[in-house]
């Protein structure tokens, strides 16, 4: 199975059920959106010469558009290569590691797009999420895009999303997910955990790592529920998006985990009621949290084991599993 078949197996099942939220913009889209969309991506992105096994680039905020761009690279047969915006001074090292053909970004981090685009020979095409900027075209030319979706190219095998983090040297290292294994992960984690079609999970946590896909997204589209995305957890409203969304997952860090547990100390009428499970990497939430939500707040905290992922080696190639 290929990750961007969550999103066309929820459009079968459930089209107009919501899929992806953006909590910042309170924007969403149904099973029969998202489809739709990742394949108008996918033909975008082939429209600008991107084939099976390239890297397209995504810097920027966490987003609906965001969404879209991986999974309309995964559909594209793309591997969607995430650099965080912490990482602004050092562009050219980790898009010079993984030499993406395309590169999206937000148009806040132009300058730092603008200072390394002479020394990323690899970059085609750069396109700006919020409009065309110097040197890059308008995301929503890609959005909008009106040929047909590209033939499934992808195999199951096949690397579809890549994260960074940094060696012990400081260098970037390079985390891979392949599709059937991350698929095959998220199912049986949703089954142990009792995860439905019901629920809905709320991610707090930055898309550009690896956490946001395995603990949020993929566990809760496998069972075609419904899925938001936030950016910043106190500025948003915390608790009070969880109750107003109904949100029965947070997925979340164990910075996020703490913040909730004290917010809900002090705030009127505690935890929201619909509010059963929280997720977080397996070692991403210290003891004492994973204590006090299950004995003083009586929520269930699930550990998502570290997916099978292997590593991407300075040539641009899977060098070997981690």
């Amino acid at each position: 199975m290929l990750l961007h078949h969550l999103l066309t197996q929820g459009a079968a099942r459930t089209p107009d059920k919501t899929a992806l939220g953006w909590v910042k913009r309170d924007r969403s889209l149904s099973y029969a959106e998202a489809a739709e969309a990742t394949d108008r991506v996918a033909a975008g992105l082939a429209a600008l010469g991107v084939e099976r096994g390239d890297r397209v680039g995504v810097f920027a905020h966490s987003g609906l558009d965001y969404l879209l761009a991986m999974f309309g690279a995964w559909r594209a047969g793309a591997v969607a290569t995430l650099v965080d915006l912490s990482r602004a001074e050092a562009l050219d090292r980790y898009f010079g590691d993984c030499l993406p053909k395309v590169v999206i970004y937000t148009h806040d981090y132009f300058d730092a797009i603008d200072r390394h685009r002479g020394v990323l020979d690899s970059v085609e095409t750069y396109v700006c999420f919020d409009g065309a900027q110097p040197g890059a075209m308008d995301w929503a030319d890609v959005l909008g895009c009106t040929q047909d979706p590209p033939a499934e190219v992808a195999a199951e095998g096949d690397i579809a999303h890549l994260s960074y983090t940094t060696d012990e040297t400081g260098r970037p290292a390079g985390l891979c997910l392949s599709h059937e294994p991350a698929c095959g992960a998220a199912g049986a984690l949703a089954e142990r955990l009792g995860i439905g079609a019901g629920d809905v999970s709320l991610g707090p946590t930055p898309l550009s790592g690896s956490d946001q896909v395995v603990v949020n997204l993929l566990p809760a589209l496998s069972v075609g529920a419904t899925c938001w995305v936030m950016n910043n957890w106190e500025a948003e409203g915390g608790l009070d998006v969880v109750d107003r969304l109904g949100a029965t997952i947070l997925a979340a860090d164990g910075a996020v985990l703490t913040a909730a547990r004290a917010e809900a100390a002090s705030r009127p009428g505690g935890l929201p009621t619909s509010l059963r499970l929280v997720l977080a990497g397996k070692g991403a939430a210290p003891a004492e949290v994973k204590r006090a939500w299950q004995d003083d707040l009586g929520v269930v905290m699930g550990e998502v084991p570290a997916p099978e992922v292997s590593s991407w080696g300075s040539s641009g190639t899977v060098s070997g599993s981690a």
